[in-house]
């Protein structure tokens, strides 16, 4: 299990660098479905069997600094879904914006991947491709995840495969 720190007060609130995945997921769906948007930036499915969070996603980005090869989410990008985000304080990602946290936490997550050392099965559960043509971070996911009933219904969360 890959800890990280969530912050004091923020709108992601996992403390697994997974859960954390599976929550910006589900906060950009949110917000695409109370904005009607037409174009759909994050796609995700559960599969009830076999317990697999699956999908995809398409993240509008501009160059930030060209000369250190830096890059940021373009949040301006037509119906890019925006909403109430906090990164809160003291957490392990900080980026003030939502479509810059998740890059933040889609480069640790594929970083992390990538270490044999917290990853000895060499799963690939996450990738992602930066196409500077589209100005488009593009990536596909199938993580696992864990259900349970609790008094108010049934809780959804990103089972651990990293160590």
């Amino acid at each position: 299990m890959t800890n990280i720190t969530a912050g004091t007060g923020a709108t992601i609130t996992a403390t697994t660098i997974e859960g954390q995945f599976l929550q910006l997921i589900e906060y950009f769906q949110a917000l695409e479905s109370a904005a009607g948007n037409t174009t759909n930036f994050f796609a995700g499915t559960y599969d009830s069997d076999t317990l697999t969070f699956t999908g995809n996603f398409q993240v509008p980005i501009k160059s930030g600094d060209s000369l250190s090869l830096n890059f940021v989410g373009d949040p301006d990008a037509a119906s890019f879904p925006s909403g109430t985000f906090s990164a809160g304080t003291t957490g392990t990602f900080t980026a003030p914006l939502a479509i810059d946290y998740f890059i933040q936490v889609v480069n640790r997550l594929i970083s992390t991947q990538n270490d044999l050392a917290k990853n000895p099965t060499k799963l690939e559960n996450i990738s992602a491709t930066l196409n500077l043509n589209r100005k488009q971070l593009s990536g596909n996911f199938s993580v696992p995840y864990t259900k349970a009933a609790t008094s108010t219904g049934i809780s959804i969360n990103a089972a651990t495969y990293l160590l």
